[in-house]
């Protein structure tokens, strides 16, 4: 480390470390908190979409679209990597140009917001070990693909 860059770092004591430590574990399980309702909205809602769903509709397809990107996107940031996984799946589904014809297309919809919903209820963290191995096998995604 070089002096200037040296003048500028304070020594933290190691009780002043765990102080922070502690602030930070709140902090993470108040973001947590946050993190499950945002989620548990975001899925209502998708389902509330699909519940009437309108394939041929440019506007239907922007707004699910819009609701697995956030997914997509939150994902990553709580140690849900399937989330990330199935939403960016689920978003090239939606972008599909057959997707208004193509009824396997439209059940796959279907497949992934029910994905995305088990991944929440049953709190499959990270790659979801043999669990979210599997879950990905019956979507028929590879982790590759995604």
């Amino acid at each position: 480390m070089s002096r200037k860059l040296r003048s500028k770092v304070k020594v933290v004591s190691q009780d002043r470390l765990r102080k922070m430590e502690v602030v930070a574990r709140v902090a993470m399980l108040e973001l947590s908190t946050s993190f499950r309702r945002h989620v548990n909205l975001t899925l209502r809602d998708m389902f509330v979409l699909m519940s009437a769903p309108r394939h041929e509709d440019a506007e239907w397809r922007h707004k699910l679209h819009e609701l697995a990107r956030d997914l997509q996107s939150v994902g990553g940031s709580f140690d849900y990597g399937l989330l990330s996984t199935i939403g960016e799946v689920m978003c090239r589904t939606i972008q599909d140009e057959s997707l208004p014809s193509d009824h396997l297309l439209q059940r796959r919809l279907a497949a992934y917001a029910a994905a995305l919903d088990a991944i929440i209820r049953i709190d499959l963290k990270g790659d979801g070990g043999n669990d979210g191995q599997e879950l990905l096998s019956v979507l028929k995604i590879t982790p590759q693909a995604a």
